[in-house]
């Protein structure tokens, strides 16, 4: 059921049960303002007051509110003192009406609307709460009040206010739903056996509210919900939930999408915010039933599977399965801490309501988990990843097309009639020491390096094809091998490669292989930017293209420019240590090549291009048949993160870009 937008509560609920203190008025507010004020003229030495000492006490009747808190800052107050300081705040809460919260008169009348019956449970006299109820507009809606004079019936936290409202009503205490914004009177209303709805507007905060065993679902206010996905730029977002890191999540699928973003969201009811957000993503095209994708950043990996539920014929909305890979208990992973979350769950609750709202399959299987939030934000990414891929048509993969269909712009020479081709050429220009941007563009750079072990050039142009490869290097160096390995690479990104290597010193074959890996990475990355600038991409791609490629691929690669500079092989069905000697270290293809030498490649790549580097290992492929397909799942990574983005232009790669 669900109350004018903002709360929900159980189905067959019959009675709703308000607390008035912190929860329908902000009488918290009016406290804070006076209680030192009125405390100073009896409390015979200097104190301060914080606002934690008055909201702690808050629950409590008045007296009790009052004995409690001058008894921290040190004071017994006598019976005299006490009784005066109940009349003061009185009087003064009598003389200016506390404001009524937000939210709370739509919630009554709709409430009223749905035929539920409504009491008024306080921990404060019948006289006072007919007043304020009277002041503030709020009488009519209550068919019972319980107040704290009542004969025979104990104070909150024990049940008997709640107990007593239930009765008064005609209800089912299992079918009540009370509202409060203190421990103490969560306490008593679930001592009661209702369904109890904490709101962080009075004596707790949210956290403390949220995490109570005695409290069933928690808000922080009862602001109207809303989670929409539009069609504005990714930069126009407005984000506020009661934990940043779920709103992270959200910007994770905004981003990915690439929509703006408008959410606001009350409740830790995660599941819900889920199915809101799901059903934004249904309202999106789809023109492919089930989409794949890598979601990585940094040290975290996933493989993500969407699959289009609607019209199933058992008739569900949608389901969510999460399996890991041999590298990752998943009961840890999903226990463990992540940021200002003590585990996990919200987020599983979260994808659960995102495959019912969106009337998807979803299946996750993480396959790479050091920092919980990394692996975390890689599982949003790559929902968003495949989300955004529904989109695409059957049989048309648009980042094929994107590479060779970024015109590039008209050089400024021959705008003005002057020399095209050596305007198109422009100027050698030092980056930084050693290194040498000789030109570059939306489709085509050249950089070289200079140490004092060696010369590397390398130019890449999208849309090209083949690998022109000039090495000069000992004899006693093998790497004539890396050529056909590049070639896969080239075919993979859809480009040609023209690589130039000269030792001038120092022969050595991991030298040969990091410096081309960087140098390589280096002018990609100016392509990157260029096209950034220009035209907007990606910025992370994987070999992955259809969930076909989850069975017929054995290696799955994923390279992103949103990350820190890292690389990671991760076998899904081995141990790591087993992999690493038989794959990584100690292996000689047949043509020479060292594999440790090959490793040394891929983590220059990624230092070149500044960008993380994971490849997944489905099953046990032999170095023979797995660095080819590592350098060809590299090639087309690259290409998916250079496809046209427009929604992405002039803003750097991830989700930070959406600062801009």
């Amino acid at each position: 059921m669900l109350l004018a937008d903002r709360l929900v509560l159980r189905d067959g609920t019959t009675a709703l049960l308000f607390d008035m203190d912190g929860v329908l008025l902000d009488t918290l507010a009016l406290d804070l303002e006076l209680a030192e004020r009125l405390l100073k003229p009896v409390v015979p030495h200097e104190f301060t007051l914080t606002p934690g000492i008055v909201r702690a006490n808050f629950p409590y009747d008045i007296p009790e509110f009052w004995r409690r808190t001058a008894a921290a800052v040190g004071h017994r107050l006598s019976e005299e003192e006490t009784a005066r300081l109940t009349a003061e705040l009185n009087r003064c809460r009598e003389a200016e009406a506390a404001p009524v919260h937000e939210g709370i008169v739509e919630i009554l009348k709709d409430a009223r609307s749905a035929g539920l019956r409504i009491a008024l449970v306080s921990n404060n006299p019948r006289e006072q709460i007919d007043a304020m109820t009277a002041a503030t507009g709020l009488a009519e809606f209550f068919d019972a009040v319980v107040s704290n004079d009542i004969e025979g019936v104990r104070k909150k936290p024990a049940p008997d206010p709640y107990l007593e409202a239930a009765r008064l009503l005609g209800a089912e205490p299992a079918r009540c739903a009370a509202v409060e914004d203190s421990l103490l009177g969560a306490e008593s209303a679930a001592a009661a056996g209702c369904f109890t709805v904490g709101v962080a507007t009075g004596a707790c905060d949210f956290r403390t509210l949220s995490a109570s065993p005695h409290v069933d679902v928690c808000y922080s206010g009862f602001q109207e919900a809303r989670v929409r996905l539009g069609n504005g730029r990714v930069t126009e977002k407005f984000l506020v939930t009661p934990n940043e890191f779920v709103s992270h999540m959200i910007e994770h699928i905004a981003w990915r999408t690439g929509r703006s973003v408008d959410v606001r969201y009350t409740s830790d009811d995660w599941r819900r915010l889920g199915e809101l957000l799901g059903k934004e993503l249904r309202a999106l095209p789809r023109r492919r039933t089930a989409s794949v994708s890598l979601g990585m950043i940094d040290d975290g990996s996933c493989e993500v599977v969407l699959r289009d539920a609607a019209g199933q014929a058992d008739g569900r909305s949608g389901r969510f399965t999460l399996t890991s890979s041999q590298q990752v208990d998943l009961d840890w992973f999903v226990g463990v801490r992540c940021e200002q979350m003590a585990d996990g769950r919200p987020l599983l609750a979260m994808l659960h309501g995102l495959a019912d709202g969106g009337a998807l399959d979803i299946d996750i299987n993480v396959t790479s988990f050091e920092d919980p939030h990394h692996t975390w934000e890689a599982v949003f990414r790559g929902v968003g990843i495949a989300a955004e891929k529904l989109g695409h048509p059957e049989g048309e993969a648009p980042w094929e097309t994107a590479v060779t269909g970024a015109a590039e712009e008209q050089p400024p020479a021959a705008a003005a009639g002057g020399d095209a081709q050596a305007a198109a050429q422009p100027a050698a220009r030092s980056v930084e020491k050693g290194w040498t941007t000789l030109h570059s563009s939306v489709t085509r750079a050249a950089t070289q390096r200079e140490t004092a072990e060696s010369v590397v050039r390398v130019e890449a142009e999208l849309g090209g094809s083949g690998v022109d490869w000039k090495v000069d290097v000992a004899d006693s160096i093998e790497v004539d091998g890396m050529r056909e390995l590049l070639r896969e690479f080239a075919r993979g990104a859809g480009m040609r490669l023209d690589v130039t290597f000269r030792a001038t010193r120092l022969n050595s074959s991991h030298v040969v292989t990091e410096d081309i890996g960087m140098v390589l990475g280096r002018t990609l990355r100016q392509i990157a930017l260029e096209r950034m600038e220009r035209i907007g991409i990606y910025g992370a791609g994987s070999s992955l293209r259809g969930v076909e490629d989850l069975d017929a691929e054995p290696v799955h690669v994923g390279v992103s420019m949103e990350g820190r500079k890292f690389c990671k092989y991760v076998p899904l069905a081995e141990e790591y240590d087993a992999f690493r000697k038989r794959f990584l270290i100690g292996s000689t293809l047949a043509d020479g090549m060292f594999s440790e030498d090959l490793d040394d490649f891929v983590d220059g790549f990624a230092g070149g291009m500044q960008a993380s580097v994971i490849a997944h290992f489905g099953t046990s492929a032999t170095v023979e048949e797995g660095w080819p397909m590592v350098f060809r799942g590299m090639g087309e990574a690259v290409r998916e993160l250079m496809s046209v983005n427009e929604s992405r232009r002039r803003l750097i790669a991830g989700v930070k870009g959406t600062l801009a």
